[in-house]
């Protein structure tokens, strides 16, 4: 392995009280990811754009040198990654089980983060049993949590219908944080003014439909009521996509061979959908503890003779930030430095980028505009002696620059074709 690419997912904040007016990054003094980043060049990025909140799907596409002009949209992708079928008439969604009440007014976007294993998979087998009164498959599936896909094939789909996500909207063929929204949700809209995309919005609402009623009646979430959790009574559909994007694989583009380590489906489904190699990472260790990144490290490590170049995402920091608790962020970045950047600093390739996909501040709970610090470390080069912070700002020598420029400063004797 030469290349290491790194993506701590939403690290970035800023300044909270109860942190004394530091960032989670400043106030989790990450000394072990710090060693690297001081003798790194640094920079800050725009991932997909400057002024733009992304998605993670969107920021990785993009700082993985590629084009949203060829992009189909999350669902797609994040299906792709959780195992299923994705042809050209297949349309995906990203999902969400969430808590509403009776006039459908959000009570919480994620059902309260606590869904377990066994109680989305009883989920996922009730909306299964939902029946259509039309002409189309469609398959539903839980993937982490509170996560999920829908999937939709038939003749006459569009992907130009709104997200029915009161978080997310629509922009061209991605989706960006909204900074402020009702949080009663409103029905699914065609987006342009095709046969297709009216009949796909009068269909995406009849599932809709259908689901609350099919969840509001689920022994589930009668049981959870009873334990005084919050009922996962609703889906939350977004990033409508129809089939896959056209691109040529990453080792191609790069005459290299490039592998990956994610954890969860969009990272997961834009590796391979780039024919990336996936890395197997098996560990015994509960998530978001030392044993936990320590194993991830190992994985990493054990790679080195495997590849060329490695993407390796981790989750851990985003959740808390859209949560707005800073308190475990701060604790989560440093678990990360403990476990992983601890055993990994040692045993460094050539080059490693550290970075991440997005902002997601506490204090919005969700994803901004901010730009996201950079470091790339090269071996014999001299660094800017800076922290992985968000000061980095013009202090470093890479500068602001666009995610896609990404690979090219970390690749220098490999351009993008």
């Amino acid at each position: 392995m030469q290349y290491l690419l790194i993506v701590l997912d939403g690290a970035p904040d800023r300044p909270v009280k109860e942190l004394g007016n530091k960032t989670p990054l400043e106030h989790a003094g990450m000394k072990n990811l710090n060693s690297i980043a001081k003798r790194a060049k640094a920079g800050m990025m725009h991932t997909v754009g400057k002024g733009i909140a992304p998605e993670s799907d969107a920021a990785v596409f993009s700082l993985l040198s590629y084009d949203l002009a060829h992009y189909t949209g999350r669902g797609p992708l994040e299906a792709l990654g959780a195992g299923l079928r994705i042809d050209s008439k297949t349309l995906a969604f990203r999902a969400n089980f969430a808590t509403i009440d009776k006039d459908r007014k959000v009570i919480d976007r994620r059902a309260g983060r606590d869904i377990s294993i066994e109680e989305a998979k009883e989920l996922e087998k009730e909306v299964n049993s939902i029946r259509l009164d039309a002409n189309v498959w469609f398959k539903f599936k839980s993937t982490v949590g509170h996560r999920g896909v829908l999937v939709m094939r038939g003749e006459g789909l569009s992907p130009n219908v709104s997200n029915f996500d009161i978080g997310y909207v629509r922009k061209g063929n991605v989706s960006v944080a909204k900074s402020s929204y009702s949080l009663h949700l409103q029905k699914v809209m065609p987006l342009d003014g095709t046969k297709e995309a009216k009949y796909t919005a009068e269909l995406v609402n009849s599932f809709i439909d259908l689901a609350i009623q099919k969840l509001s009646s689920s022994k589930v979430n009668k049981e959870r009521k009873e334990k005084g959790k919050l009922e996962a009574n609703a889906l939350l559909l977004r990033d409508a996509g129809l089939g896959l994007p056209k691109v040529m694989p990453i080792g191609k583009k790069f005459g290299m061979k490039f592998a990956f380590i994610a954890e969860m489906p969009v990272e997961t489904g834009i590796a391979k959908l780039l024919k990336m190699e996936p890395v197997r990472f098996a560990t015994s260790h509960k998530p978001f503890t030392i044993a936990y990144y320590q194993d991830l490290a190992q994985a990493v490590i054990r790679s080195r003779q495997t590849c060329d170049f490695m993407y390796v995402h981790i989750k851990g920091p985003d959740e808390p930030g859209h949560d707005g608790n800073a308190v475990e962020k701060s604790r989560r970045l440093r678990l990360i430095d403990s476990g992983f950047f601890a055993l990994l600093k040692n045993k460094m390739p050539k080059v490693v980028c550290v970075t991440s996909d997005h902002s997601t501040p506490c204090s919005l709970k969700a994803h901004s505009a901010d730009p996201v610090p950079v470091v790339i470390y090269r071996q014999g080069e001299h660094g800017d002696g800076l922290s992985f912070t968000e000061q980095i700002d013009s202090k470093g020598s890479l500068g602001i620059f666009n995610g896609r420029e990404l690979l090219n400063k970390m690749i220098k004797d490999k351009r993008i074709k």
